[in-house]
């Protein structure tokens, strides 16, 4: 193999590669990247391989010049240093076997690599998309629901955000029994088959990083215990889409609970907030809680909203803050943290905020995105 490339496009691949390949591994292999020339519809490229043996990416780099075809296994931090610490636009590896030299202007550089034969087999996205999606809607999507997930072990599959695919709607939600966030789409699909999976909580963290362009599109498919994500370079001059990356992982295994059943339903209570005073005002009223009291209380009467916290060492702090509400004089108390990560993803300037004088009350943002909290003990 021989190929030069733009430094800076092939270290920012490195840098999506590096967060999937696993710094130990009883097998050498899976820490490194899988370089090989490819031919494409678009033209000649680079295809990077990487896998911790659940997730895998694939990119394709196209700002290359190839000048000799080839495969070739690296380690791939000790690759992403080399490529990030070099001062060069442009940065030329010549390979054979399985060792590679790295040629800047000033430097010439020899990386000990493995053979490519002892890499595992990659699958890959096969067939017709379940459905496609924007790459700025999905960003948005996931960023009202990823924070709501649980990060410990349950009986449920809340290890992850759901993905539901029904009457040409996606909806995605996540909780981890204290609140939960939901948030819905139009997607495109010729499929009418219904689905409904579990995306792990590591895997979408990697899915968000590849929808840097918004106006990319992208392609989902799930198959068996798998999800397969393809990103495509937004459209050419001449309509032309080319892949730029394609992502695989294993689901969560288990089932979902029933999330349907825990959104309230006939609210008795409603009050319009205005998003920015509200979460100054909840920062604010947190500062006087504990670990021992991590409550703040929200106190609703007339056309106001007093906010208050308190605890038995620190004292107590009281904001008023106007909302529209006109229902019966109700106390509420609620962990700040989960406020504010719902107002902070918000699509909208205020929310309504539903509620009864007892159990969960629900946030909700817009038409597409609500989120259901559960109230704790006022101290």
């Amino acid at each position: 193999m021989k190929v030069s490339f733009h430094r800076q496009a092939l270290s920012e691949v490195l840098s999506l590669a590096t967060g999937i390949v696993p710094s130990r591994s009883p097998k050498p292999v899976l820490a490194c990247v899988r370089l090989a020339t490819a031919s494409l519809p678009a033209g000649r490229v680079v295809q990077i391989v990487c896998t911790d043996g659940q997730m895998t990416l694939e990119t394709y780099l196209q700002q290359v010049d190839i000048k000799q075809d080839g495969v070739l296994l690296l380690p791939a931090i000790k690759f992403a240093d080399i490529v990030n610490n070099s001062p060069d636009e442009t940065i030329s590896i010549t390979a054979s076997h399985e060792k590679a030299t790295l040629t800047g202007k000033d430097s010439s550089i020899t990386l000990l690599g493995f053979s490519a034969e002892g890499y595992p087999p990659i699958e890959s996205f096969d067939g017709k998309a379940d459905f496609s999606i924007q790459a700025g809607t999905l960003k948005r999507m996931i960023d009202c629901t990823r924070f709501a997930a649980a990060r410990e072990m349950s009986r449920y599959a809340i290890n992850g955000v759901l993905f539901e695919v029904k009457s040409k709607k996606l909806v995605l939600v996540a909780t981890d029994g204290h609140r939960m966030a939901q948030t819905r789409e139009d997607i495109k699909t010729e499929e009418t088959k219904e689905l409904s999976a579990v995306v792990p909580i590591k895997a979408i963290a990697h899915i968000e990083k590849l929808l840097s362009d918004a106006e990319a599109t992208i392609e989902m498919q799930f198959r068996e215990n798998k999800v397969f994500v393809q990103v495509f370079t937004a459209a050419q001059d001449n309509g032309q889409k080319a892949v730029k990356a394609s992502f695989s992982s294993t689901l969560v295994e288990g089932v979902f609970p029933p999330y349907q059943d825990v959104i309230p339903k006939d609210c008795d209570r409603k009050a319009n907030i205005q998003c920015a005073p509200f979460s100054s005002s909840v920062r604010r009223a947190s500062l006087m809680t504990s670990d021992d009291s991590r409550a703040v209380k929200l106190a609703f009467t007339n056309n106001q909203l007093d906010l208050v916290g308190r605890s038995a060492e620190l004292g107590e702090a009281r904001i008023t803050m106007p909302v529209e509400y006109s229902g019966a004089a109700t106390e509420l108390g609620f962990n700040p943290q989960y406020l504010l990560e719902a107002v902070k993803v918000s699509p909208t300037e205020s929310f309504n905020f539903e509620f009864k004088s007892q159990g969960p009350a629900l946030m909700r943002f817009g038409k597409s995105f609500s989120y259901i909290i559960m109230p704790v003990n006022i101290p």
